[in-house]
């Protein structure tokens, strides 16, 4: 097949979007399609991604984003110190203009990339003609793009959710919004022969609210990492490393239970580190020195994403924050699934219920907790194994049995298959089972 693939973020651009997209890309040419690319640049993430497939096959185009100007101002440093810069940065001016302007740019700030996304298809289609065009959002302004030029090719398209944009739990904006929002994502997926998002409650959502057929795609791990066991500490046997990479959403997704229970352990709290990696980490010195633990936390500056899985490995246990919202219940995080290919075990902070939380227990990838007391109570499980034995033993192998991307991704191979045929209703049941805690011979 020829598949135009639609998508705001792209590596080298290092987001979690990015990674998600890219692998699909590199799936799909694998899988012996041809695929073309339709991107954007600059973005406001560092280029540190590898590209997946060859550049040739990428269509660049200009990102027009009145706000990315704003948002660099935001996080311009406040001190010589970059690790301290990037946990401390304090909303200004630029913050305030970005948040009042926000609500206006309609249906998000990168709606500025539509024109030159719209015009550059366009001169692609004139030598190439796919067989469908497939989308991934947010943001929206993709779904609009690839809306577009499927129209223009007479061909089927599929609109990919890696998160909500109508009712998404995360917005900022004024409830004035949220009936403009979904009209304009009623209308624009009106015109989709497909749904494809991240989690099966998410897939549910979109089946009722747009009537097309829906299936889940979770992010996966990357199997072509090497899956040697990771090496034990060898700066301390007695320290407890725990790491972090991402970003953090204070009030929402932040670690202040894990600094609690830190706190709480007396003593042994000495024998504690957490590392934070990240682009944008505002929030966790204070909230580590508020819980009076400030000296068991680090935070450092974004790193790689090669990086990043390599220090994941290394770590004791890697920390997962989730937010305590029932609107959060349905959402997989791409962060879990980097986790689950580092095989090492999972502190879940901040929600015990929700299909993460369920993942986890069933998988038996590490805990989900919520309540201080009882991440105490794990943290000090885990200072007595890697006292026993050395370091913390690894989940089980069979936890990732289902979970890489390869085996995610043929449900989209299947499902462009269903919608080039015409059969894109069908796709449910041609493509493989996609409840993670369903597949044979995993420990529920």
């Amino acid at each position: 097949m020829r598949i135009l693939l639609v998508t705001q973020a792209f590596p080298p651009y290092n987001t979690s979007g990015a990674v998600r997209v890219g692998k699909l890309a590199s799936f799909l040419v694998g899988a012996g399609h041809d695929v073309r690319v339709l991107t954007a640049r600059p973005l406001p993430y560092p280029q540190t991604l590898p590209l997946s497939i060859s550049e040739d096959a990428i269509t660049w185009t200009r990102s027009a984003d009145p706000l990315v100007l704003l948002q660099t101002l935001r996080r311009s440093p406040r001190t010589n110190s970059p690790a301290r810069a990037s946990a401390t940065a304090t909303p200004g001016l630029a913050h305030r203009l970005s948040t009042m302007a926000a609500p206006l740019a309609i249906p998000e700030p990168q709606v500025g990339w539509y024109p030159s996304a719209v015009a550059a298809g366009r001169e692609l289609l004139r030598n190439w003609h796919p067989d469908a065009v497939y989308a991934s959002a947010l943001p929206f302004t993709a779904h609009i793009v690839a809306a577009s030029l499927a129209r223009r090719a007479g061909v089927p398209w599929v609109a990919e959710f890696r998160d909500h944009f109508a009712g998404n739990p995360y917005s900022n904006l004024p409830a004035w919004r949220a009936p403009i929002d979904r009209w304009l994502e009623r209308r624009v997926v009106a015109s989709a022969a497909a749904c494809v998002t991240v989690s099966e409650p998410m897939a549910e959502t979109l089946r009722s609210r747009h009537g097309k057929p829906a299936i889940a795609v979770l992010n996966g791990y990357d199997e072509t990492v090497p899956e040697d066991e990771p090496e034990p500490s060898a700066s301390d046997p007695r320290m407890l490393r725990i790491v972090y990479t991402g970003l953090i959403y204070p009030g929402r997704r932040d670690p202040s239970a894990l600094f609690a229970a830190i706190g709480s352990l007396g003593a042994l709290a000495e024998r504690v580190q957490v590392t934070f990696y990240g682009q944008d980490l505002r929030g966790v010195i204070e909230a580590a020195e508020r819980c009076r633990v400030g000296a068991h936390v680090t935070v450092c500056n974004a790193i790689p994403y090669r990086q990043s899985l390599d220090v994941q490995r290394r770590a004791d246990v890697l920390l997962l924050l989730l937010w305590n919202d029932p609107r959060e219940a349905g959402v997989f995080t791409g962060k879990l699934f980097e986790y689950v290919g580092a095989a090492r075990p999972i502190l879940a902070v901040g929600a015990d219920r929700g299909v993460a939380a369920d993942l986890i227990r069933s998988r038996e990838l590490g805990v989900a907790l919520a309540d201080p007391g009882q991440i105490a109570a794990a943290l000090r499980r885990w200072i007595a194994e890697k006292e026993r034995i050395g370091m913390v033993a690894s989940p089980p192998a069979s936890a990732r049995i289902g979970l890489s991307r390869q085996e995610q991704f043929e449900r989209v191979d299947a499902l462009l298959r269903n919608v080039v045929d015409g059969k894109a209703g069908d796709a449910a049941l041609a493509a493989p089972r996609a409840d993670p805690a369903a597949v044979e011979g995993v420990r529920r």
